[in-house]
């Protein structure tokens, strides 16, 4: 389901609400209809971001703390963004300076060996 474009509301319009609400509605039915997963439970290593054209990566960052780890992924092409979720300790993921393909994303991590769970987009 695709949301609409949103009608511009007139100032002063006595239906605004109206027109409010609908749009309102709009974004909460798509926004019930999004799915992260492709499963019920764990999400697995290059499973399907449910419905979106996503996929997930799982890994663990290697033991020097700042160093790049290269991620293999089977997005099949190269990736526009990342999502990371539920590192198992305080940490920050953040982009290495090579740059990304359609096979392998490159990432640095703050602290050493932290379990990441990382949506690319």
């Amino acid at each position: 389901m695709l949301v609409p474009e949103p009608i511009p509301i007139e100032e002063g319009a006595e239906d605004a609400e109206f027109i409010y609400m609908c749009q309102l509605r709009d974004v909460v039915q798509v926004a019930r209809s999004l799915s992260l997963t492709s499963r019920d439970g764990e999400i697995q290593n290059f499973d399907k971001a449910g419905n979106f054209n996503a996929v997930w990566s799982v890994f663990t960052s290697n033991g020097t703390a700042n160093t790049e780890d290269a991620i293999p992924h089977t997005l099949g092409r190269v990736p526009i963004g990342a999502i990371a979720t539920t590192p198992d300790k305080a940490a920050i993921l953040y982009r290495g300076t090579t740059t990304w393909t359609k096979d392998i994303v490159y990432f640095k991590t703050s602290v050493a060996t932290v379990a990441w769970k990382v949506m690319l987009f």
